[in-house]
């Protein structure tokens, strides 16, 4: 049986390939590698064959080889195209994968910090946010590449107002134009970067996110508010899941925003608001808590919401009269959201339910009375909250 080792390259400069990989690329009978790798390893290897993707496993089944060795750039655990090839070559070779050193590992030792507690996202051919980890972890560091360039994410994140929080660039590193820059977001971002570029971003203030949010965290006005115990419950029903892309509707202070937004830590949440004065304040809400992956849209939910990514679960506090509308528009874009919708009146209840009886989801109604203490001298008087009725709905085939 043939043998395949799947070889990594590390950065692309050949002394920090290890000791295996160099012994692997010289002995193999053949040695096949994508782009840029092919040049940069005929210094070690000159017959390295250059092969696109897509013909890699047609060249191998024909070849006479016993040995084969594959270049790819970093380390083939590290958002590897290894994976991929260890999946199709597996059932029919001798597969090996030979670890290499990952841009991750190469910055940080450059800036002598250790990336235990990083968390990683890859935008190299991926549609992803990254305003999520920013709030919810000290260090993210960024595989950018692709419609995803580091210029681009740079000054995306300006306009979104977090141009404040410090980053690392590093571009086409171990190459002889290897350069490291570091500053803040706005510094960085009048910069131009290549395709090569990784980010390590670090906010010292980032939320953790497993923390409970009590009322009591919130900034208050006139405003009305989801309170903690309607807002726990409420999200529990929506299911949500890291990577979910959430709707509150009518977000008032921002409250039930900025709770969804912990459990949807990679995902984004997109806050309707039409009242100008609780649109202020729910972003004011959103930055003292570091809820950077809310985004606050003000106007006509109605009409907001088709211009935006279609959501997997939606959150309704306020309709302003257009309930049965957005139902019946999101359950055209996405039969399989999830709705949760709060009601004070018997009058909301009611149609809360027409409505979602209306594209046949199935439904869970709860009634929530809630009182609480206050004290008067030595003594607690538990006083009585609005009860409020949670209707949660989804697919009947979810």
């Amino acid at each position: 049986m043939k043998k395949v080792f799947i070889i990594g390259g590390g950065m692309g400069q050949d002394g920090l390939l290890t000791k295996e990989a160099s012994n692997l690329l010289l002995s193999c009978d053949e040695v096949y590698a994508f782009d840029r790798l092919t040049s940069i390893f005929t210094c070690l290897r000159k017959d390295i064959i250059k092969c696109a993707y897509t013909n890699l496993a047609k060249f191998i089944d024909q070849s006479k080889a016993e040995t084969i060795g594959i270049l790819v750039s970093g380390d083939v655990g590290f958002f590897s195209i290894a994976k991929t090839l260890i999946n199709e070559l597996n059932s029919r070779y001798e597969v090996h994968a030979v670890c290499g050193i990952s841009s991750l590992q190469y910055l940080c030792s450059k800036l002598k910090i250790s990336y235990e507690n990083i968390n990683v996202i890859s935008l190299h051919g991926r549609d992803k946010s990254i305003l999520g980890s920013l709030a919810y972890h000290q260090f993210t560091f960024v595989l950018t590449g692709g419609s995803h360039n580091a210029a681009d994410i740079l000054k995306s994140l300006v306009e979104t107002g977090l141009g404040d929080i410090r980053v690392t660039s590093g571009e086409m590193l171990s190459m002889p134009d290897e350069r490291i820059l570091s500053g803040t977001i706005k510094e960085l971002a009048a910069n131009s970067f290549d395709s090569l570029t990784v980010l390590l971003f670090e906010n010292p203030d980032f939320v953790q996110k497993e923390k409970p949010l009590f009322d009591e965290d919130f900034i208050r006005d006139s405003t009305p508010m989801t309170k903690q115990e309607i807002r726990w419950v409420s999200a529990s029903y929506l299911k949500i899941e890291p990577d979910d892309i959430i709707y509150d509707i009518g977000a008032g202070t921002g409250s039930v925003s900025v709770e969804m937004a912990r459990k949807a830590y990679n995902g984004v949440v997109y806050a309707f608001e039409k009242e100008k004065d609780a649109f202020d304040l729910l972003n004011r809400n959103r930055n003292k808590l570091g809820a950077f992956n809310v985004r606050t849209i003000l106007g006509n939910a109605a009409e907001e919401i088709k211009k935006l990514p279609v959501p997997d679960k939606v959150f309704i506090g306020g309709s302003n009269g257009k309930l049965p509308e957005m139902i019946s528009y999101l359950h055209s874009v996405n039969p399989n959201i999830i709705f949760v919708i709060n009601a004070i009146t018997v009058e909301t209840l009611s149609e809360a339910v027409s409505a979602l009886k209306s594209v046949d989801y199935k439904m869970q109604i709860a009634c929530l009375n809630c009182a609480k203490n206050r004290s008067i001298g030595e003594y607690n008087l538990m006083t009585a909250n609005n009860p409020v009725y949670i209707i949660a709905g989804e697919n009947h085939a979810g």
